[in-house]
C-alpha cells in the first residue's frame, strides 16, 4: 500500500513506526521519486544511496543580496521543493520526534493547498501540476482531528524477510563467527525469534546475545522478547503444555478441533476439497468447565505458541488508551504470526450499548468497536479462541454469522467425564465411580480443588494417603459450589445451547433431561457437528 501512495504522488502521507533508520530506508528504495529531508541539520536529497546536502537561494532581507547557502530551515526547504521544476516527483520525508497534534498543525496548512492542488491536477489530467508530496515519519499514529489530511499507514516492526537480511548480514561479516547457522533453519530460527521487535531491539537483543553467550542463539532472542511483552501487561504469549489427553471429556470439541488441524497443516488438501479449515472459535459456557484448557491444548496440537489477553488487561481509566491497547493487541499478534490467540473473558465488559455512554463514556463501544476491526484483519495464518461464561449482554454483530467459525457450549461435566477428570487428579487405586456419583454437578475446577484439599486436610491432620471415603465425605462440604450458588444461571446457559450452539460433548448433551429437570423428545438426539 505504501508504495502505491507514494507513487501515485498523494500529497500526504503519515507513517506511524518506531524505527525511522529503517524506514527512511524503506521509503527511499522505491525509485520514482526524488526525495528529500533534514539530515545531520541540512536540508539533502538522496543521490547514489546517501544524503547530499543542497545549496539553497537565500536573499538578505537588509541587501537583497541572493546567496547559496545550506540551511536545516523547514520553511526554506519547502520553498525551494515548491518553485523546483520537479516538485511533482519530490517527497519531502519530515522525521517527527515531537507532539504529533503540534507538527500536525503545523503542516495542516500546507498539506490543505497540496490538497487542492492534487485534485486540480487530477480533475484536469495535467501531471505537470501534480504538488509536493510530504511524508511524515512519527513514532505516534496521526492525531485524530487531522487524520483527514493524511493517508495513513503503520509498519512499526521488520517483517521476516528483514529479519533475515540482518541475520545474513551479520553472519557475512563475521564469517559465520558469531551464528550457528549452517542451515536456512537455523537462519529462520533466528528471524522468527524476532518477529514482533522492531530493527534497533532485535538487532541489540542478537548482539547481547552475542556477549551473553558467545554467539546469536534464538532462545535468546524469544526470552527477551516474551519477558518484555509480559512486561507490557496486555498480551501474554506461552509455549502451552496442556495436550487434549490431559482433558477430561469433551469429546465433540476435541474431535473437531483434531480433525481441522490437519487441514490447517495441509491448505493444499483443504482447498482440493474445497473446505475451509476452522480458524475462529467461541467457547462459551460454566466457569471451570475446560474451556482455557481447550484453548491452550488446541495451540498445543496447532504447533503454535498461545498468546493470552483478556478484556481486563485491555480496560484502562485513561482516555483512549483501551482502544489503543486493543489496537496494540491486534499489531502484536499480526506481526507475531503465526499464533493461537486466546481471548478470555469474552462476554465481559464486551457488551457496549447504551448503558456504555452512561457507564464510561462509550470507551467500551470504542473497544468493541476495535475488537471488531482487528478480528476481521487477522491474517490466515492466526487461530483465535475467545471463551466466555456469559453472552446476554453482547452486541448481535459479536455473534453474526462468520464471525466466528463454530460456537461450541462447554457444560457440567457427565458422570463419565467426571470419572476421567478425578483420574486426572487422583493416581492409585480409587473408586473413581463412587467418587464421580459424589461429585454430580461439580466442575472440573471444583472437583482438583475438592481433591486438592482432601489431600491437605487428611495428611495435615492424619500423616495417611486419602481414601474413597475421604473424598466423598468431603463432597457436601464444598463451598460456593456453582450448582448451588448460579443454579438458574447454569440452567439458562443450558437452554440458549441446546437451541443456538454446537455442544463440546455429547454426554453433557445427553444430561439436559436432569440439569433442567425436563424431558426431551424421544426424536431428540445428538448430531456429531463437524
Amino acid at each position: 500500500m505504501l508504495y502505491q501512495q507514494i507513487q501515485l504522488g498523494v500529497p500526504a502521507i503519515w507513517i506511524t513506526s518506531e524505527d525511522y533508520p529503517r524506514m527512511l530506508q524503506y521509503v527511499t528504495s522505491f525509485k520514482s521519486r526524488n526525495y528529500y529531508t533534514i539530515h545531520n541539520n541540512l536540508f539533502s536529497q538522496f543521490v547514489n544511496n546517501s544524503w547530499k546536502p543542497i545549496l539553497v537561494t537565500i536573499t538578505n532581507p537588509e541587501t537583497g543580496e541572493k546567496n547559496q547557502v545550506t540551511t536545516n530551515d523547514i520553511s526554506a526547504s519547502f520553498q525551494y521543493l515548491i518553485e523546483s521544476e520537479t516538485k511533482s516527483s519530490s517527497t519531502f520525508i519530515f522525521q517527527s520526534f515531537n507532539d504529533p497534534k503540534e507538527i500536525a498543525g503545523k503542516l495542516s496548512g500546507m498539506v490543505a493547498s497540496l490538497s487542492s492542488d492534487y485534485r486540480e491536477s487530477f480533475m484536469n489530467d495535467d501531471l505537470l501540476k501534480m504538488p509536493l508530496q510530504i511524508i511524515v515519519l512519527s513514532s505516534v499514529a496521526c492525531p485524530e482531528e487531522y487524520s483527514f489530511l493524511f493517508v495513513s499507514v503503520e509498519n512499526s516492526y521488520p517483517d521476516l524477510n528483514e529479519l533475515l537480511t540482518i541475520v545474513g548480514h551479520m553472519h557475512d561479516s563475521t564469517n559465520g563467527e558469531i551464528t550457528n547457522a549452517k542451515t536456512d533453519k537455523d537462519f529462520l530460527d533466528i528471524a522468527k525469534a524476532g518477529l514482533g521487535l522492531n530493527e534497533f531491539t532485535f538487532i541489540n537483543l542478537t548482539l547481547m546475545s552475542v556477549l551473553d553467550t558467545g554467539k546469536i542463539q534464538p532462545d535468546y532472542i524469544y526470552k527477551s522478547k516474551m519477558a518484555s511483552i509480559k512486561k507490557n501487561g496486555i498480551l501474554e504469549i506461552v509455549k502451552p503444555k496442556i495436550t487434549f489427553d490431559t482433558i477430561g471429556g469433551l469429546d465433540n470439541i476435541k474431535q473437531v478441533i483434531s480433525r481441522n488441524v490437519y487441514f490447517w497443516n495441509n491448505p493444499e488438501e483443504a482447498q482440493r476439497y474445497g473446505i475451509t479449515p476452522l480458524r475462529r472459535i467461541l467457547t462459551v459456557g460454566i466457569p471451570g468447565t475446560g474451556k482455557s484448557a481447550i484453548c491452550e491444548a488446541t495451540a498445543n496440537a496447532l504447533g503454535l505458541d498461545l498468546a493470552r489477553t483478556g478484556v481486563s488487561q485491555v480496560m484502562n481509566s485513561f482516555v483512549g488508551q483501551s482502544e489503543a491497547n486493543m489496537r496494540s493487541v491486534f499489531k502484536q499478534i499480526r506481526v507475531m504470526a503465526p499464533l493461537c490467540v486466546w481471548i478470555d473473558e469474552f462476554g465481559r465488559d464486551m457488551s457496549g450499548g447504551a448503558s456504555s455512554a452512561q457507564v464510561d463514556g462509550g470507551t467500551t463501544d470504542r473497544v468493541h468497536a476495535e475488537f471488531l476491526t482487528g478480528l476481521q484483519e487477522l491474517p490466515d495464518n492466526v487461530f483465535l479462541m475467545c471463551a466466555a461464561n456469559q453472552l446476554d449482554n453482547l452486541k448481535p454483530e459479536m455473534l453474526r454469522a462468520e464471525r466466528f467459525d463454530k460456537i461450541f457450549f462447554v457444560g457440567l461435566p457427565a458422570f463419565e467425564e467426571r470419572v476421567e477428570i478425578v483420574k486426572i487428579y487422583l493416581k492409585g487405586d480409587y473408586n473413581y465411580e463412587a467418587i464421580a456419583n459424589a461429585t454430580k454437578n461439580f466442575t472440573g475446577a471444583e472437583i482438583k480443588s475438592l481433591i486438592k484439599q482432601v489431600k491437605f486436610d487428611v495428611v495435615s491432620t492424619y500423616r495417611r494417603e486419602i481414601t474413597d471415603k475421604d473424598v466423598i465425605s468431603h463432597a457436601p462440604n464444598m463451598r460456593n459450589i456453582l450448582w448451588n450458588k448460579d443454579r438458574e444461571m447454569i440452567r439458562n446457559l443450558y437452554r440458549l445451547a441446546y437451541d443456538q450452539w454446537d455442544w463440546s460433548s455429547t454426554l453433557q448433551y445427553n444430561d439436559i433431561d436432569d440439569i433442567l429437570g425436563t424431558r426431551k423428545s424421544t426424536s431428540d438426539s445428538f448430531e456429531l457437528k463437524v
